[in-house]
C-alpha cells in the first residue's frame, strides 16, 4: 500500500472562542454526515438502482451489421452505456442476433460468450474488457464408499451453464472465468447429487465424493451428457451394471451379451449357437475390449453364456453405428468394457449358487487408500453332474456282464477368473493389473469291450477259441483366452489426460477326437500245444488347432481445449501371432507289423504380422445447438512381406432442436485384417482365426447411419437408420467347408460384398419403480460372391438376414424385498443351406444338390424369459438373494 504524507504552511494562533465554534461546526457536520449514511443505507436496501436482477429486457432483430451499431440500440433500451478501448472492438465480426424481451446479461452473453470479450456490469456502465486467461477446474469423480472412479459422471456449472463428463478413469476437466464464484454440480445414476461453491482465481483440483442412494428418486440425472440427445456419435448404447441386470437370468446367470442382444440392430444365433451379428455383419466383426485389451472368444456353452462375469463388470459402451477415431480393427460393432477397480476403503464380497455354476467375488484394499484388489471367480458343475451319472450306468452295466460292456464317459465346464489391482500414486496418478482366464472343456469317451471264449470238437481234438475286441472313441474340445494389461493413467495437466497401456492377448482351440480298435484272437488245439495269436490295430486320430496371440502397446491422450472443444489422439501397436492347424495321425498294427503310419498336416503354417494404428479425434461444440466429433484412424498392416495400409476417416454430428430433442447423421470407414473362418455346417469352435495374407484382402465397409433421439415424459425416444458397404467380405466355397481335406485355408475361401440397410427404434424407460424398453429393427442383409465361387455369383441373403426382430424388456421392483423382471424375443427365422436333391453319383456315394446358398427361411423365433428375486437383509449389512428363473 502507498502512504501519502501532506505539508501545509503553519496557521496563526487561535482562541477558545474560536475552538467553541468548531466544535458546535464539527458537531452539525457529523450529523449532517450521519444522516447521509443513513440516507445511503436506506437507498440500497429499499431503492436500489438499476441491477442485472431489475434491468430492462432487450429486443433485437439484426443480421450481418456491425458490433458499433448494435451497441447504441441496446444502451437506449437497457440505460447503461458502454465503456471500451476503441482498439478493443477492431476485428469484431458482424453480428446476426434475434433476441425477443431478454435479460440484458443473456444478450450480452449471446454477443460476446464466444469471444474474447468480458462485459460486465458496473454502475451505469457496461464495461468491456478483454477477456483473461481461462482457468482450468479439473478432478476425479469417486464413490464415496469404496474411492473407485466413477465413469460418465456428470458435471455442471450453474452459473455459466458449461457441463462435462468423466472418462474412463473417473477424470473431468472445466475451463472458467477467473475471480468469479463457481456453483458445482456432479451427478450419477444410482448416486445422490453433489453441490460444490468456491471462488476460484486460478487452477483448481475439485474432486468428489459421491454418496450411494438407495432411493429411486435421488438417481434422476438431470442434463445426462453421455445420453443419446446430446452426444454426436449414432449407434451407441452405454450401460451400467444395473441395466445389465435387468434382463433376466438364466439359470441364475445375467449376462452382459444377453442384454445386447435384446437391443435394436443386434441379431442372435438361435439358442445354442454362438455370436453377435450386428446390422448384418458377421460374427468376426466384432471388436471386444476388456480394459483396453483385445479379447477373441467370448462365449460359453455354444453361446449360452457370455465370458463377461456380472460381478466384475463396471460399465460398457457399445457402438454399432459411427465408431470415434480412437477405435479400429472391425467393421461391425465395438464393446468396450471397464472391469471393477476395487474398493480402497473396506472389504466386500458375494457369492452365488446357481443351478449349473456358482460364483464368487471379493474386494478391498490391500493398502487403505493406496491399493485395492478386485477378483471374481466362476465355474460350472455339469461335469461334475454327468460324471457321477455315468459312475453309477458304467457300474451297472459291468456288473451286469463283466465280459460284454460299454464304459461310457463325458463331461462339460467352463470357468472365468477376473483379477484387478488399482495403486494410486497420487491424485493424478494410478496404475492398473487386470488379468482374465476363462476356458471351455468338454470331453467324451465311449469303451466298448466284447469278450468271447468258445471250446470246439474237431477231429477228437479239443479246440479253444479266444477273442477280445475293443472299440474306443474319444473326443476332446477345448478352447480359451488369457490376457493381461497394464494401464498407467496420469493427468498431466489439468488439460491433458494421458493412459498408456501394455497388453498380451491369447486365444487358443484345440479339438482333437480319436478312433481306436482293438482285435485280437487266440487259437490252441490242445492245451500241451502253443497258441496262434493274431491281432489288429487302427487308430485315426484328426487334430484341429487354432490360435492367435497378441503382444503390444496403446497411447491415448485425452486433451480438453475448453468446454467445448475436446483433442484425442494416440497410437498402438500390435504384434499378432497365427497358429492355423490341421492334422490327421493314422497309425495301424497288423500281427505286430506295421501297415500304416502317417501324419498327414494340411494347415500348419505359423504367421507373424504387425499391425500399426494412429489416430486423431475432435470434438467440439459449434454454438448450443450443434456437436461434432470429426476423427482420423490410419492403420498398416504388415504381413508376409507385403504392407496393407487405409485411411479410415469418421464423421459424426448432431444438431439440437431442443433440450430434449436432436437428430444426427455419421458417416464412417472401417477396416479389418482379421477373419474367422466359420464352419457353416457345425456350431462349434471348429473356427480358425486367420490374417489377412497376400492372397486374401483386407475387409473394408463404409456406413451411413441417421437419426432423431429424445426424451419426453420419463422415456428416451430414438429412430435411426443405416447403410452399410462391405467387401472382401470372406467364406467357405461353395462344396468346401472345414472337412475338405488336401486344401490350404486360403484355398477353401472366396471374397465378395455385402450390403445391409435397415430402421432401428427403441423407447426406453430408466427410473422409477417399473423400467424398461421396446425395440423394434427392420433390416436387410445380402451377400454377392462375383468370382462364381458361391451360389454361382448371384446376390443371396445371409445367414442372419433377419428381417424383423421385436424386443420388449420390463423391470418392477414391488419393494425392497421383491422385484420381477421379463424380456420377450420375437425375431424372423435366420436362412440355412439344406439340398434339393439326393442322388447316388458314378462311384456309389450318396450326394446332394444345392442350387442356391442359404436357400431355406427358418421358422420365427420367440422365447419369454421370466426371472423373480427375493432379497432378503441380514445384520451387519449382508443380503441374500433368492432367484426364480
Amino acid at each position: 500500500m502507498d502512504h501519502h504524507h501532506h505539508f501545509q504552511p503553519a496557521r496563526p494562533p487561535r482562541h477558545h472562542r474560536d475552538y467553541q465554534l468548531d466544535a458546535r461546526l464539527a458537531y452539525t457536520r457529523g450529523r449532517i454526515i450521519c444522516m447521509k449514511h443513513y440516507t445511503l443505507f436506506f437507498l440500497l436496501i429499499f431503492c436500489p438502482g438499476p441491477s442485472l436482477q431489475a434491468q430492462k429486457t432487450i429486443t433485437l432483430d439484426v443480421k450481418g451489421r456491425p458490433l458499433l451499431e448494435i451497441l447504441p440500440d441496446i444502451e437506449k433500451q437497457s440505460g447503461y452505456t458502454f465503456s471500451y478501448t476503441p482498439s478493443l472492438l477492431k476485428g469484431f465480426a458482424k453480428v446476426t442476433l434475434r433476441a425477443k424481451n431478454e435479460p440484458l446479461e443473456k444478450v450480452l452473453h449471446r454477443l460476446f460468450g464466444q469471444s474474447d470479450i468480458r462485459a460486465s456490469v458496473q454502475g451505469k456502465y457496461i464495461i468491456l474488457k478483454k477477456r483473461p486467461r481461462n482457468v482450468v477446474v479439473s478432478g476425479f469423480v469417486y464413490d464415496r464408499e469404496s474411492h473407485e472412479p466413477l465413469i460418465g459422471a456428470n458435471l455442471y456449472e450453474e452459473i455459466s451453464g458449461e457441463g462435462a463428463a468423466t472418462n474412463n478413469f473417473g477424470f473431468y476437466s472445466f475451463s472458467l472465468a477467473p475471480d468469479e464464484e463457481i456453483r458445482l454440480r456432479s451427478s450419477y445414476v444410482g448416486y445422490m447429487t453433489a453441490h460444490r461453491s468456491i471462488a476460484i482465481s486460478g487452477d483448481t483440483v475439485m474432486d468428489f465424493f459421491l454418496e450411494p442412494s438407495s432411493l429411486l428418486k435421488e438417481v434422476v440425472v438431470e442434463g445426462n451428457l453421455r445420453n443419446a440427445v446430446h452426444h454426436a456419435e449414432t449407434g451407441k448404447i452405454s450401460l451400467d451394471a444395473a441395466t445389465l441386470k435387468a434382463v433376466p437370468a438364466f439359470m441364475g446367470e445375467s449376462d452382459v451379451v444377453k442384454t445386447l442382444q435384446h437391443m435394436p440392430g443386434v441379431a442372435a444365433g438361435t439358442d445354442g449357437m454362438a455370436g453377435l451379428y450386428v446390422r448384418g455383419g458377421n460374427a468376426d466383426e466384432n471388436l471386444y475390449l476388456v480394459d483396453g485389451n483385445p479379447l477373441y472368444h467370448i462365449h460359453h456353452l455354444l453361446g449360452i453364456f457370455s465370458a463377461f462375469n456380472p460381478e466384475a463388470v463396471k460399465t460398457m459402451d457399445f457402438y454399432k453405428g459411427s465408431f470415434p477415431g480412437r477405435y479400429g480393427g472391425r467393421l461391425s460393432s465395438v464393446m468396450d468394457v471397464r472391469m471393477n477397480d476395487g474398493d480402497m476403503k473396506k472389504y466386500s464380497g458375494t457369492a452365488s449358487v446357481g443351478l449349473i455354476s456358482s460364483r464368487f467375488s471379493l474386494q478391498g484394499p490391500i493398502v487403505k487408500d493406496r491399493t485395492a484388489f478386485s477378483v471374481s471367480l466362476r465355474r460350472t458343475y455339469l461335469d461334475l453332474l454327468a460324471r457321477s451319472a455315468m459312475f453309477v450306468l458304467n457300474r451297472r452295466n459291468k456288473k451286469k456282464d463283466p465280459l460284454n460292456y460299454e464304459h461310457m464317459d463325458f463331461g462339460y465346464y467352463f470357468y472365468d477368473f477376473n483379477a484387478k489391482f488399482t495403486h494410486r500414486f497420487s491424485d493424478k496418478s494410478r496404475i492398473y493389473l487386470s488379468v482374465y482366464d476363462g476356458k471351455d472343456q468338454f470331453f467324451g469317451e465311449s469303451h466298448t469291450i466284447d469278450k468271447n471264449e468258445t471250446t470246439y470238437v474237431q477231429d477228437d481234438k479239443e479246440f479253444l477259441y479266444t477273442s477280445k475286441y475293443e472299440d474306443n472313441i474319444s473326443i476332446n474340445l477345448g478352447w480359451g483366452n488369457r490376457m493381461a494389461s497394464v494401464n498407467w493413467a496420469y493427468a498431466i495437466h489439468p488439460r491433458l489426460f494421458s493412459n498408456a497401456t501394455l497388453v498380451y492377448s491369447r486365444y487358443w482351440s484345440d479339438i482333437g477326437t480319436s478312433s481306436e480298435l482293438i482285435q485280437s484272437s487266440t487259437s490252441q488245439y490242445a492245451k500241451d500245444t502253443p497258441p496262434e495269436r493274431k491281432s489288429y490295430y487302427a487308430l485315426y486320430h484328426p487334430i484341429y488347432r487354432s490360435g492367435i496371440e497378441d503382444v503390444g502397446y496403446r497411447l491415448e491422450m485425452d486433451y480438453a481445449r475448453d468446454n467445448r472443444h475436446r483433442i484425442r489422439f494416440g497410437t498402438a501397436l500390435l504384434h499378432h501371432h497365427f497358429r492355423p492347424e490341421e492334422s490327421r495321425v493314422y497309425n495301424g498294427l497288423k500281427d505286430g507289423q506295421i501297415t500304416k503310419n502317417d501324419t498327414i498336416t494340411y494347415a500348419d503354417e505359423n504367421i507373424g504380422v504387425t499391425e500399426l494404428s494412429l489416430y486423431a479425434e475432435d470434438e467440439m461444440d459449434l454454438g448450443k445447438r450443434w456437436k461434432v466429433n470429426a476423427g482420423l484412424h490410419l492403420s498398416g498392416f504388415f504381413v508376409q512381406g507385403r504392407s496393407y495400409v487405409s485411411a479410415q476417416p469418421r464423421l459424426s454430428a448432431r444438431y439440437l432442436l431442443s433440450p430434449d430433442f436432436s437428430v444426427k447423421a455419421s458417416f464412417g470407414k472401417m477396416h479389418q485384417y482379421v477373419h474367422l473362418l466359420q464352419n457353416s455346417y457345425l456350431s462349434a469352435p471348429t473356427d480358425l482365426w486367420v490374417p489377412v495374407t497376400r492372397n486374401i484382402k483386407p475387409l473394408s465397409s463404409h456406413q451411413f447411419s441417421a437419426g432423431i433421439y429424445g426424451k419426453y415424459q420419463g422415456f428416451d425416444l430414438s429412430a435411426e437408420a443405416y447403410y452399410k458397404k462391405s467387401t472382401n467380405q470372406i467364406d467357405y466355397k461353395d462344396g468346401v467347408g472345414l472337412l475338405t481335406g488336401n486344401l490350404n485355408w486360403e484355398q477353401r475361401v472366396a471374397q465378395g460384398v455385402g450390403v445391409s440397410y435397415g430402421l432401428e427404434m427403441m423407447a426406453r424407460k430408466r427410473f422409477g419403480n417399473t423400467t424398461g424398453w421396446v425395440g423394434y429393427t427392420l433390416s436387410w442383409a445380402n451377400r454377392r460372391f462375383p468370382g462364381g465361387e458361391i451360389n454361382q455369383g448371384k446376390t443371396f441373403p445371409a445367414r442372419y438376414d433377419n428381417r424383423h426382430k421385436l424386443n420388449a424388456v420390463l423391470s418392477h421392483t414391488f419393494n425392497k424385498h421383491f422385484d420381477i423382471n421379463l424380456s420377450w424375443m420375437y425375431a424372423s427365422g435366420n436362412n440355412t443351406t439344406l439340398p434339393e436333391e439326393q442322388y447316388v453319383d458314378i462311384n456309389g456315394r450318396q450326394a446332394s444338390y444345392i442350387q442356391e446358398r442359404n436357400n431355406f427361411k427358418m421358422p420365427g423365433y420367440q422365447r419369454l424369459d421370466i426371472s423373480v428375486n427375493y432379497y432378503r437383509h441380514k445384520k451387519k449389512g449382508r443380503m441374500g438373494i433368492w432367484n426364480f428363473s
